[in-house]
């Protein structure tokens, strides 16, 4: 069981940014929430080079939502066939500090710091076979392709 009270510290920011440095895909996250709950929130901690596949929440429906608590990112909003509809630049400095993403909405994102933690909140319960669909358009993030993938994204926002 989780502690009835969970403080978001710096000292909380430092221990999941080191997880994930060091993780293979550079990023990781502390959840607040048992994965059986209906209302799904953490601290997903991004670095620089990580690289997430363009997706969805369709079925079930469930919106989602980012809080730049640290750092920066670029947020994507893709249609059906990939072409990237809307940019915005998601920061601790503003104007843009987060988005909220309805259902069925194809977005990526890319990492513009070293380090850029997000409070994410979407629905739950987590069921990794249900919790998203991954746009075919998109590099895996097994797929090589992926680096040029993150570097035009990145040039989007410079």
């Amino acid at each position: 069981m989780k502690e009835k009270v969970q403080l978001i510290t710096e000292e909380l920011f430092s221990s999941v940014s080191e997880k994930a440095k060091l993780s293979p895909r550079k990023r990781a996250n502390h959840n607040f929430h048992e994965l059986a709950e209906v209302y799904q929130r953490f601290l997903n901690v991004l670095t620089r080079g990580t690289y997430v596949q363009p997706h969805k929440h369709e079925n079930p429906p469930k919106p989602e939502t980012f809080i730049a608590l640290k750092g920066k990112l670029g947020f994507l909003i893709f249609d059906e066939n990939g072409n990237i509809t809307g940019k915005h630049l998601l920061s601790e400095d503003g104007p843009i500090y987060g988005i909220d993403v309805q259902p069925g909405v194809w977005h990526g994102l890319v990492t513009l710091s070293d380090v850029c933690v997000c409070f994410e909140g979407k629905s739950g319960p987590y069921d990794p076979k249900e919790d998203k669909f991954f746009a075919a358009w998109a590099p895996t993030e097994a797929d090589d392709a992926r680096f040029a993938t993150i570097e035009k994204w990145e040039k989007l926002f410079t």
